[in-house]
């Protein structure tokens, strides 16, 4: 007991005489001016972050080409910030035809990210939440009403393009469109990835070329297997094996011959005791 309370009171003393010395390095550091206690404070926006950590944890993207629409990130998500709808295409493979990130909700803890079967979502490591990524731009603020938008390709492809052009030169057409799915005072910081629901007409020639394949698939092993029966049949019948002898059976061994009878005792002729 006493060594216990020994031992508890050297431990506290090292942990204070550690912490008071990394302490110490960095107020030197700071009034030298050099050094990496030097970093501690700058002055944001005027002195962003020069070094970011491999650990930073920034925003969330999904590489659309790689998601399967499997849910489990929405599963493992403690917020439920994702919305995701999918659409399954010539190939008869899901993909993405949209997938929004509720920005204002997620609370980065990364536990999509680890619970993603293809690796398709992932954390950035910048500071700052920029709204690029891979030369287009991701982050939308949206309104109540605008959150269950439904954009088709065409219209994703639109929004792409209108976004990156100056508001002064868009037409009224253009500018009312946009206003219509993005409200720059919004309360909800959309990021969107889907690459949008096909039109009726592309829907429609995806599903006539996956039929298509099914059918020509189909086709293809019937001839197939009728080809294997036509082999089997000019072939003639297969002659029958002989039977394995059935193996020697082991002999019987013979009952066991009970004992004989006790001998019986001979009766009492004496007529009583003497």
């Amino acid at each position: 007991m006493i060594l216990a309370w020994i031992h508890d009171v050297v431990e506290a003393v090292q942990s204070c005489v550690t912490g008071m010395r990394t302490t110490g390095r960095f107020l030197v550091e700071n009034l030298k001016g050099e050094g990496g206690g030097a970093a501690v404070t700058r002055q944001y926006p005027e002195q962003p972050a020069e070094v970011v950590g491999d650990r930073q944890r920034g925003h969330l993207v999904n590489d659309t080409k790689r998601c399967i629409v499997c849910h489990a990130c929405d599963t493992a998500c403690p917020v439920d910030c994702f919305k995701m709808d999918g659409e399954r295409d010539a190939d008869n493979k899901m993909r993405a035809s949209r997938f929004d990130i509720d920005l204002s909700k997620c609370i980065y803890c990364g536990l999509c990210v680890r619970a993603c079967p293809t690796d398709s979502l992932s954390m950035t490591a910048t500071f700052e939440m920029a709204p690029q990524h891979d030369g287009k731009r991701f982050l939308f603020r949206r309104n109540s009403k605008q959150v269950d938008v439904r954009l088709d390709l065409h219209d994703v492809e639109r929004l792409e393009r209108l976004v990156a052009m100056p508001r002064s030169g868009l037409s009224d057409a253009d500018r009312a469109w946009l206003d219509e799915r993005i409200d720059e005072r919004g309360q909800h910081l959309i990021g969107m990835y889907g690459l949008g629901y096909y039109t009726p007409e592309m829907k429609a020639e995806a599903d006539a070329q996956r039929e298509a394949k099914k059918k020509a698939k189909d086709a293809a092993a019937a001839a197939a297997k009728a080809k294997a029966a036509a082999a089997a049949a000019a072939a003639g019948p297969t002659p029958a094996r002989p039977a394995a002898p059935a193996p020697p059976s082991a002999p019987a061994s013979p009952a066991p011959t009970p004992p004989p009878p006790a001998p019986k005792a001979a009766p009492d002729t004496t007529g009583g005791t003497p």
